[in-house]
């Protein structure tokens, strides 16, 4: 008899749920997301020696980053991004944002994926048509991630 959870299954972005919060408070706005990208800054160093054939590689640890798109669904947005643009100008430092990205796999784990205190870059905001969806577009990064339930 066949399990009915098929092992062989590919995890899909329908599984995957993206939370934000702001000093602890779920951020109901950001729900409509289009996709999303995260990575592990790893960064490859060469250095090379005389006396040696090959450079010896090493690597350095640089954080996590990432960016994800969303559509508008209400204008309270803007008040969450006036939040994010008040705590890069160091008028509201202690204001914390985090990400967290559920993933329920096939199988039936469900490893979570954690940014803590999270920084904000770039933010695009696209009316490309009349009858396309507003859309925006951020850039975040990170200390580091933790992924808990792997």
């Amino acid at each position: 008899m066949a399990s009915p959870r098929n092992p062989s299954q590919r995890i899909r972005g329908q599984e995957v749920n993206i939370i934000f919060t702001q000093d602890g408070d779920v951020l109901d706005t950001l729900t409509d997301i289009k996709n999303f990208t995260f990575d592990a800054e790893l960064e490859i160093k060469k250095e090379g020696y005389l006396g040696e054939k090959t450079d010896r590689p090493d690597e350095v640890y640089n954080g996590a980053s990432g960016s994800f798109e969303m559509h508008l669904h209400r204008s309270r947005w803007f008040v969450i991004q006036q939040a994010m643009i008040a705590r890069a100008k160091r008028e509201t430092p202690d204001v914390v944002f985090n990400i967290t990205a559920v993933l329920a796999f096939p199988d039936g784990s469900t490893p979570t994926a954690t940014f803590p205190d999270v920084n904000w870059g770039k933010q695009s905001t696209n009316i490309s048509s009349r009858i396309d969806y507003v859309s925006v577009k951020c850039e975040f990064a990170c200390i580091d991630f933790t992924v808990q339930g792997a």
